[in-house]
């Protein structure tokens, strides 16, 4: 019945949507395989459980474990840089395993249009370490045609780098409030409007990434300690019928600004369409494009107040092209505990005009090194391989 008469935003939410059982509880189990230009991989098996403690009240727990190589750490971390001992591991091209830990539970209460939940995110790696209590609320109104809802988070981090960077690093803060208003204008057309106000203090570094005069010479990062951001994202998805089966289109930009210089702007767009009662194949392109931040410079004379070697505050450009398939197992699987009932596969793959930094030492060419390990004549590229099962409990 649902699916009749609200299909549009049934499909804005398909795969939270379809893994609900009869009793409102299910279990998740994913793994992601990242990999990237710069010869860095990731495994990252994961679990996602809700459970329905009754009409109102459910429990939810999320753990990830990331076991991933850092293909620039030996490069930042023993100050070596991109024109000093370049041998890394012959097998993944990388400088060390290293592996984070991250667990999520939380509590919802739903009833009458109203929903509010809390959750405690932590995530602890050899050198950092997160905390981060967040709530969120919404409420319905107008016959739920109308949401309005507020969502806060604070995040307690602590950087302690290794290596050679031993002793520098600290706290971090970040406080985040967002308030969106979602609104039904048709049973197939949903439109939502989002508002973030992000305030950033403390180390705001990542002091591994290195930056370095023009003369080849690698000196500290410093940035500033406090740094204040705001967002405003829209949303539109339009359902549609083709024949007997569903779709939708969901697209979703973004707009970033904060008060080091830089500003993003980000459209994603998903096409999703059930080619049976229960399977569906979604297809995704995103478009993201960001400048640099205000002080951020490929060489240094090395008395500016602020720079940096993270190519994050840089300017650049990406595309990211991605689809996924989910569907039902056999029905006759539902009878036992022990067979999954649904099943997920991704694959995204996104390209990026960051070009590799100069190897070698050219007469008269100012040094430069934004970590990127691949040749100038290459941009860079990523892509992500998922699979999942779900089990209706």
């Amino acid at each position: 019945m649902l699916r009749r008469i609200f299909p549009g935003l049934l499909l804005a939410i398909a795969p939270a949507c379809l893994i609900a059982s009869e009793s409102g509880s299910s279990l998740e189990l994913k793994h992601e395989y990242f990999w990237d230009k710069n010869k860095v991989w990731n495994h990252t098996p994961c679990f996602s459980l809700r459970l329905a403690l009754d009409r109102k009240w459910s429990f939810g727990l999320e753990q990830e474990l990331d076991i991933v190589t850092g293909a620039s750490r030996r490069l930042g971390a023993d100050k070596i840089g991109q024109f000093g001992d370049r041998e890394l591991d012959v097998v993944s091209g990388a400088s060390k395993i290293e592996q984070r830990y991250s667990e999520n539970p939380s509590l919802t209460y739903s009833h009458a249009g109203l929903t509010a939940s809390g959750s405690v995110y932590t995530s602890n790696e050899n050198d950092y370490f997160s905390l981060s209590p967040a709530g969120s609320f919404s409420y319905d109104l107008f016959d739920r045609n109308m949401t309005i809802g507020v969502n806060y988070a604070e995040f307690y981090d602590k950087f302690k780098p290794q290596g050679a960077f031993a002793g520098l690093g600290g706290n971090k803060r970040i406080r985040s409030t967002g308030v969106t208003i979602a609104q039904s204008l048709t049973p197939l057309t949903l439109v939502a409007a989002t508002g973030t106000f992000i305030k950033s203090w403390g180390y705001l570094g990542h002091p591994y990434n290195s930056p370095m005069t023009d003369s080849g010479q690698m000196m500290e990062e410093r940035l500033p300690d406090h740094k204040t951001a705001g967002a405003v994202a829209g949303q539109i998805v339009q359902g549609y019928h083709l024949g007997d089966l569903l779709g939708s289109l969901n697209v979703d930009a973004r707009r970033y600004q904060d008060t080091w210089g830089l500003t993003s702007t980000t459209v994603d767009s998903k096409l999703c369409q059930y080619f049976t009662e229960g399977a569906y194949i979604r297809f995704r392109y995103r478009y993201y494009t960001q400048t640099g931040a205000a002080f951020a410079k490929r060489d240094y004379t090395g008395n500016e107040l602020y720079k940096t070697g993270d190519i994050r505050f840089f300017p650049f450009q990406s595309n990211l092209f991605g689809v996924k398939l989910s569907g039902p197992f056999p029905d006759a699987w539902a009878t036992s505990a022990f067979l999954p009932d649904r099943w997920d596969v991704k694959f995204d793959y996104m390209f990026r005009n960051t070009h590799g930094d100069p190897v070698g030492d050219t007469p008269g060419q100012a040094r430069y090194v934004t970590y990127q390990l691949y040749d100038p004549s290459e941009t860079y590229t990523q892509g992500v391989i998922m699979v999942g099962l779900t089990y209706n409990l």
